[in-house]
C-alpha cells in the first residue's frame, strides 16, 4: 500500500509531529511513504504527478477538498483521510495501522526532510476548487470574480485560470448559496471543505468589493507597466 501525506509546507495547517507519528508507524507496518510539499500546487499545475497520487492513499486536509482538487486537476477516484482536523492516531486507526514508538533519529530524519521542502510564504498556491456535487451552476462566482479565474465551460463554471486568484481572498465562497466554492487553505469551515459551519455569515457589499478588487489589479497593473 502506498501513502501519500501532504505536509503544506508553507503554512501550519497540519502539525508536522502529527505527520512523524502516521508517516513512522505507516512505514513500520510496510507501507511506501511519501511526503509532498503541496498538493494544492501540484493540482493548480495539473503535474503529472497527480495521477499516480491518485492511485495512493491520501493523507491531507479535509476529504471534500481533497476530492475537489484532485477532480479539478483530472482525477475523480480518490481515497483520502484528514490530518488537519483529526489526529495521528485517529487516521491510524482508520489506516488499520498501530501507533509505534518512534526514535528520535527516525523523527528527526522525517522532520529534516519538511524542513527542506519549498516555503513560498504569501505567494503558495492559492485557488478555489469547486465541489461539483453540490455547484448549481449558478454563475455567481463567474460574475463576481474581478481576476478571470472562472469560465463557462460546456455550460459548466470551471476553474480555468487559478493563478490569477488573489492569494487569501475567499470572497467568491461566500457569494455562492450553495457552499460549492473550497479554498483548502482557509482558516475556517465550511469554505475550507470541512463540515463545521465555523465561518459566520457575512453580509458583503458585493460592489464595493468588486470595485476594490479591480482598483488593486489596475494598480498591479501600472507597477508592472513602470518596470
Amino acid at each position: 500500500m502506498k501513502l501519500t501525506i501532504c505536509t503544506c509546507s508553507s503554512r501550519t495547517l497540519i502539525d508536522r509531529s502529527e505527520v512523524i507519528k502516521v508517516a513512522s508507524a505507516a512505514q513500520k507496518a510496510g507501507m511506501e511513504v511519501t511526503l509532498l510539499s503541496d498538493l494544492c500546487e501540484l493540482c493548480e499545475n495539473k503535474a503529472d504527478e497527480v495521477h499516480d497520487i491518485a492511485g495512493t492513499t491520501i493523507v491531507a486536509c479535509h476529504p471534500r477538498a481533497v476530492k475537489s482538487l484532485m477532480a479539478f486537476a483530472g482525477e475523480d477516484d480518490v481515497k483520502s483521510f484528514n490530518l488537519r482536523s483529526q489526529s495521528a492516531e485517529e487516521v491510524l486507526k482508520a489506516l488499520g495501522v498501530e501507533p509505534v514508538e518512534i526514535s528520535s533519529e527516525d523523527s528527526d530524519v522525517w522532520m529534516k526532510s519538511m524542513e527542506n521542502m519549498p516555503k513560498k510564504l504569501g505567494e503558495d498556491a492559492w485557488y478555489p476548487a469547486i465541489d461539483k456535487d453540490v455547484c448549481a451552476e449558478c454563475g455567481k462566482c463567474l460574475e463576481f470574480c474581478p481576476f478571470g479565474v472562472y469560465e463557462m465551460v460546456e455550460e459548466r463554471v470551471r476553474v480555468v485560470h487559478p493563478h490569477h486568484c488573489k492569494n487569501n481572498c475567499p470572497a467568491c465562497a461566500r457569494t455562492c448559496p450553495a457552499s460549492a466554492i473550497i479554498f483548502p487553505k482557509y482558516d475556517r469551515s465550511p469554505i475550507n471543505g470541512g463540515e463545521e459551519k465555523q465561518e459566520n455569515a457575512i453580509r458583503l457589499d458585493t460592489k464595493e468589493l468588486y470595485a476594490q478588487t479591480l482598483r488593486e489589479k489596475l494598480a498591479l497593473r501600472k507597477s508592472l507597466l513602470k518596470r
